[in-house]
């Protein structure tokens, strides 16, 4: 019976691996920058990333950490790519230089973001354009509570759905176990931060729209039994210091 369990968990794993191709994956890195180093950090990120994360899978975008409890920090960003592209990824020896000898002397601090997948049954995306402003909130959910988080996010897509919502939201969920409590993620994109001055934004309304009289409140009670904690996340992108955008 044991062996008959091992073997079949190796059978899941393996086609989780080598089966499931058409995904969006991001690997994360956040960059804590000398303060002295803004500068050169600058030049020397965007030689980088336009000589080498340029275009395709291993397109690198760099985003400025403006909330959180890593504000202040910059993050670099490769994607959307999968794990088989990660056997491709540049690996030069002028690569590996020209990130160690001219990015890394003007970073004092990093931290591992991660790799997070995207689901890909549940995104609004009402263009293709990348939002340069996002809210990401990070979930530290209850043990084994992850199936009840996910028909909680496909709840809210079908709002965004029917209700034909401008901003883009996506949920995304770590490829490791990092032992940070970063269990989940959601990310909504916005174009002006006049949008949080829109304090009726009527959410319960449309969410009772589209399922039924009452289930916002059933959707809050759920969240309480499901959520640990949460942590917003509020980051700008740097087009200037990106790979182009196709």
């Amino acid at each position: 019976m044991k062996r008959t369990l091992l073997l079949f968990t190796a059978l899941l794993i393996a086609g989780f691996i080598f089966s499931q191709t058409d995904y969006r994956m991001y690997e994360n890195t956040y960059l804590k920058v000398k303060t002295d180093k803004y500068k050169e950090f600058f030049e020397a990120i965007t030689h980088h990333n336009k000589t080498y994360h340029n275009h395709g899978p291993h397109h690198a975008r760099m985003w400025s950490v403006t909330t959180g409890p890593k504000a202040g920090t910059f993050l670099w960003q490769m994607g959307p790519c999968t794990f088989t592209d990660m056997d491709s990824r540049p690996d030069s020896k002028e690569h590996m230089e020209d990130w160690m000898y001219n990015v890394m002397p003007n970073v004092w601090g990093i931290d591992d973001g991660g790799y997070w997948r995207r689901d890909e049954k549940q995104v609004h995306a009402p263009t293709d354009s990348v939002s340069t402003k996002i809210i990401v909130t990070f979930f530290d959910l209850k043990d084994d509570s992850k199936h009840r988080f996910k028909e909680m996010v496909a709840q809210v897509v079908e709002v965004y759905n029917a209700k034909n919502y401008n901003n883009f939201f996506a949920s995304y969920y770590p490829q490791f176990d990092s032992g940070d409590d970063r269990d989940a993620a959601v990310v909504y994109g916005f174009k002006k931060w006049a949008n949080f001055d829109d304090e009726d934004r009527e959410f319960k309304k449309d969410f009772e729209d589209v399922h039924g009289e009452g289930s916002w409140e059933i959707f809050r009670t759920e969240a309480r039994d499901v959520i640990v904690e949460a942590v917003d996340e509020i980051w700008e992108l740097l087009p200037g210091l990106s790979g182009d955008f196709e």
